[in-house]
This record gives structure tokens, sequence and C-alpha cells, in this order.
């Protein structure tokens, strides 16, 4: 049912509930819009947020190199063809003004207007670092969804990922980037193929199918008992996620071949 209490002006201007706004427009609205919902962030600035519904001509689907990512916590990103994609972490680049805002705001007094501004300002400097990491993410996955067609991913378990790893994991934002890429390569026309999370893409020899039985998390490269390869131990999990995820894709299940314990 469509809503009522509003209806858009020319010049950037919408009126709700009979008052007249101007606003600042991120994108050009297509479509039939359906809902209209206003929202009020920590900062007291409002968003109007508009669903429309469209009729979008399908994207062809395109040719060209396929690519496996494989996300980690030293490395933002390891892709198959060699590529280390570093992660600014804007979080940890804040952490100096972050700390300095707490500290000003624990001395203010509850209820006072001081506090209150304090509160503004430390809501700031989240709201800035949060608007960097959105804006690398994407560029970054606009650059990947343009550069290949089919790009291969884990299934990460967020939440998990956050309860072992805690804030590290909240600053690099994997889940944020991959909805990001997702929505950019479904306009490019790129397919993205999740491989099962459970697969040991970084214990597994990209070159033999070797599986090894243990490989802790701060070891960082190995060697194949079997044949004798040297591994990077997120380039070879990239190479797996690829191997993987184009063999899914093709309709064909890929398996370890063997499994060991690496002495």
């Amino acid at each position: 049912m469509k809503q009522v209490g509003y209806w858009l002006l020319e010049e950037n201007k919408i009126v709700i509930m009979g008052n007249t706004y101007k606003y600042s427009k991120s994108r050009d609205i297509e479509g039939k819009i359906k809902t209209l919902t206003v929202k009020r962030d920590s900062l007291g600035d409002i968003y109007i947020y508009l669903t429309c519904e469209t009729k979008e001509a399908p994207v062809e689907p395109r040719s060209g190199k396929s690519v496996g990512l494989d996300f980690g916590l030293k490395k933002f990103l390891a892709v198959s063809d060699g590529k280390i994609i570093e992660s600014p972490l804007f979080f940890k680049q804040g952490m100096k003004e972050i700390r300095k805002l707490n500290r000003i705001l624990s001395r203010k007094k509850k209820g006072s207007n001081n506090r209150k501004r304090a509160l503004v300002a430390l809501a700031r400097v989240y709201k800035k670092i949060a608007n960097r990491r959105r804006d690398y993410h994407f560029k970054l996955a606009k650059e990947l969804a343009e550069e290949y067609t089919i790009i291969c991913i884990e299934d990460l378990n967020i939440k998990a990922m956050q309860k072992i790893w805690g804030r590290k994991v909240s600053d690099l934002g994997h889940g944020q980037f991959v909805n990001i890429l997702k929505y950019q390569c479904h306009k490019t026309g790129t397919t993205v193929v999740e491989i099962p999370r459970f697969y040991p893409s970084s214990k597994t020899c990209s070159d033999c199918g070797y599986v090894l039985e243990k490989l802790a998390l701060d070891v960082r490269s190995w060697v194949c008992p079997i044949c004798g390869s040297v591994h990077d131990r997120d380039l070879n999990a990239a190479i797996n996620i690829l191997r993987v995820g184009a063999s899914t894709l093709a309709g064909v299940g890929v398996r370890p071949t063997s499994a060991g314990v690496f002495k």
C-alpha cells in the first residue's frame, strides 16, 4: 500500500506532513516509489530512504578473467593471481582521537550540555571512520567487478569471526565489503561464487590436493610433504577458492584427495 503524507517537489525538495524540506540527493530516483523512511543518526543528521520498484534490464554475463579472493586478518585480501590488497584499518588509525574524546567525555557531568557536546564529537569521529571504510570498500569492489568476470569467495561466518578476533574483524569490515561487492558485480554482469565456509582452503595444497590435518593461524607459509611445494598461506587459499568456485560453477564437485599431518 502506498504511503501518504509526503510528495516530492522539484529542486530537491520534499514535503512531509505539511512541512517542506530541502535535501541533498545521492542518486537519481528511478522507478515507482513504494515507501519512504526517515531516519536520524546520533549526530542529528536526517536521512530519507526511498524504496522504488523498477523494471531493471538484466545485465548480460561477460567473458574474461576469473579470480579467487581470500579474506584475511593480516591482509585484507589475497588474490589468486598473486596480488595482495592491504586494509587501511581506519578504526585503528582513529584510535588516538577516539581515546582522547573518550577521556574528555568521562570528565563531563552526566546530563550536562557539555557532556552532550562531547558525545556528539565522539559520534562524529565514529561516523567519519565508517564513511571512510565504506568509501574504500566501494572503490575496491568496483575495481574488482570491472576487472574480473567471475569472482570466487568464501561464505564467511562473520559473527563467529567477531567472537574470536573482535575489533579487528569489525575494522576490516569483511561483511560490508561482501555485500558491496555483490552489488557492484550485479551492475557489471560479474558472477560471484561462494564456496562452503568449511572447505579447508588454507590447508589444501593447490598443486597436488594434499590436505594438512592441522595448520596454526600464526603459520603464514608451509611446505607440502607430498609434492614439496612451498605455499604462502593466503595466496594458496585464494588459488583453492578459485579452483573450487570454478568447479562449482561448472557443476563439478571438488573434494580433497588426501589428508595427513604436517611434520
